[in-house]
């Protein structure tokens, strides 16, 4: 009972994200088209999805005790959500000014190349995605170096937003997207300390 209404908590959670996100993107700067509504929207839901999916992946053992067989389901479709709109935005928006440039990491300028941290932070997400297809073959070490690169890509999207981002201008979606970096770096830190705790408490054991 107490694990089915954690469960019922979290989904409501995410609902309100996604829902507030939304609300305030509309509140926001009216875009010129229904064309770049869509463009500006996909990369917010985006970005968040693939937060949901990294945050779940660091609590992977938890969540499926608390939703079973289904939580994998629901974690593959955060991941594929969130690549798919994070695609959706340079795409439409290459389409829109016929520039296919906007997918070539900028390394004119420091500043271009923090300006568009965007682009590298597609890459990078995709590495991690399709390295994740084999995992099975990874050792363990291996697997956190490419789990960690979607922080690093969370990061370099987060900076790219609040750089040039049109939506960050409004201070509501600035301060949930840092609460977001700024949990995903807590959870990372954390899982590793628990983790030197176990390495630590076995060392205490066998010794």
């Amino acid at each position: 009972m107490k694990n089915k209404k954690l469960g019922i908590s979290l989904i409501v959670i995410v609902i309100a994200v996604y829902s507030i996100i939304t609300t305030l993107f509309f509140i926001t700067e009216i875009p010129t088209s229904y064309y770049d509504y869509f463009i500006r929207l996909a990369v917010l839901l985006g970005f968040t999805s693939l937060f949901v999916a990294v945050i779940q992946t660091a609590f992977i053992k938890e969540l499926y005790q608390i939703y079973g067989k289904p939580f994998l389901t629901i974690h593959h479709i955060f991941a594929v959500l969130g690549l798919i709109l994070i695609t959706a935005h340079p795409v439409a928006f290459a389409l829109k000014i016929s520039k296919w440039s906007v997918f070539l990491v900028d390394i004119s300028s420091w500043e271009s190349f923090w300006n568009l941290a965007g682009r590298p932070a597609l890459y990078m997400f995709y590495i991690a995605a399709i390295i994740v297809l084999f995992r099975k073959r990874l050792s363990q070490k291996i697997w956190r170096v490419i789990h960690a690169l979607n922080y690093v890509a969370l990061t370099f999207a987060y900076i790219h937003g609040v750089l040039i981002g049109t939506d960050f201008e409004n201070l509501a979606i600035l301060i949930i997207f840092t609460a977001m970096i700024i949990i995903s770096y807590e959870v990372l830190i954390y899982k590793r300390y628990q983790k030197y705790k176990r390495k630590k408490k076995r060392e205490e054991k066998s010794s």
